[in-house]
């Protein structure tokens, strides 16, 4: 990992720790899960899981979730992806001034 990667690492845990202290990041993470839950993802995400398992026999967590991440991540509804990530921006605007 070059410097550059630890000092963003650093800065990314300093926000998440400020989001989480100061309340913001159960807000965030309750609208981005409803938001999410509404958009079908879950049910989407659960089907893929269970197609995975019954067809590859992927009994392992792990490889479960290395096929599934990438795929799930993808999946988010842009709206959801873009409500969420303003959410956040508005949020370091109001701290950083």
């Amino acid at each position: 990992m070059t410097q550059q990667d630890q000092e963003l690492e650093q800065i990314k845990s300093k926000i998440q720790d400020h989001l989480i202290s100061s309340g913001n990041y159960d807000k965030i993470n309750k609208q981005l899960k409803l938001q999410l839950y509404e958009s079908g993802w879950y049910d989407k995400i659960s089907q893929m899981a269970l197609n995975e398992l019954q067809n590859n026999d992927s009994s392992n967590f792990e490889q479960l979730l290395s096929f599934i991440k990438p795929k799930a991540e993808q999946m988010v509804p842009g709206n959801v992806r873009e409500d969420t990530l303003g959410r956040i921006r508005e949020y370091l605007d109001d701290v950083i001034q």
